[in-house]
C-alpha cells in the first residue's frame, strides 16, 4: 500500500488552513490561538522576531508541501495573508 503524504490528506478549505496558520503561530510564539485572530498583524504578537515567524512560515510550507517566493514570505503580515498564499500556492499547483 502507498505510503500517503501528510499534505495529501489535509483538506485546502479556507478555514481549515486559517486554523492551520493561526494554530502555528500561536504555538511558535507560545500565545493563546485566540490572541491571534485573522488580521492579526504577526509581528506585533508578543515574541514575534523575524526567525519565530520564519518558523512559522516554514512549518506552513511543511503542512502544506508547498513553497514560497521569498518576496512573497516578506509581503505577509497576517494569518490570512498568509492562508491566501497557501491556497493561491496549492492552486497554483495542481
Amino acid at each position: 500500500m502507498p505510503q500517503q503524504n501528510h499534505a495529501q490528506t489535509v483538506s485546502l478549505q479556507d478555514a481549515t488552513v486559517l486554523d492551520e496558520v493561526r494554530a502555528q503561530a500561536a504555538k511558535e510564539l507560545g500565545v493563546d490561538v485566540a490572541e491571534v485572530s485573522e488580521t492579526t498583524v504577526l509581528k506585533e504578537l508578543p515574541g514575534a522576531d523575524s526567525v519565530r515567524l520564519l518558523r512559522v512560515v516554514a512549518q506552513i510550507e511543511r503542512v502544506y508541501d508547498v513553497e514560497f517566493e521569498d518576496e512573497d514570505i516578506f509581503a505577509v503580515r497576517t494569518p490570512r495573508e498568509l492562508t491566501d498564499l497557501v491556497l493561491a500556492q496549492a492552486r497554483t499547483e495542481a
